[in-house]
């Protein structure tokens, strides 16, 4: 995202036009998809069932750790249509447009009670999140 409309989504978010649930959580999601933004925030979302921690990150890179993953498994078959796209796409410069309902994160620690699990991304809608903080909980 570039800088005229990543000012022009945080317009959005300051003046009231947005719908997202959180204008805060918006606004670092807006700051991990520009391009002229360098530094890595972390957060712990609250989420039904539990907290999920990691850093936001753009869709695009997402994206291409979701295909990286596909690999890794060996789905290629199963999903091909829709990641020859995805890599098409990117081959010509293009992305598909970035969903501004869902939030990525990548290395993620899911916690749900005592258990801890990790997870290489996250992809979950910004309206499931019911609270957050800046940075991880300390490990007890």
């Amino acid at each position: 995202m570039g800088a005229k409309e990543a000012a022009q989504q945080v317009l959005k978010v300051l003046l009231g036009q947005d719908t997202h649930h959180d204008p805060y959580l918006e606004l670092l999601r807006l700051g991990a998809a520009s391009e002229h933004i360098d530094s890595e925030v972390v957060v712990t979302l609250i989420v039904p069932g539990g907290l999920v921690t990691g850093t936001i990150v753009p869709a695009a890179v997402w994206e291409e750790k979701f295909t990286r993953e596909l690999d890794d498994h060996d789905l290629r078959r199963a999903v091909g249509t829709a990641r020859d796209r995805i890599e098409e796409n990117s081959d010509k410069g293009r992305r598909l447009q970035p969903d501004s309902r869902f939030l990525h994160l990548r290395d993620v620690t899911y916690r749900d009670g005592r258990a801890s699990h990790t997870l290489p991304t996250w992809r979950g809608p910004v309206a499931a999140v019911s609270g957050w903080t800046l940075g991880e909980p300390e490990k007890s």
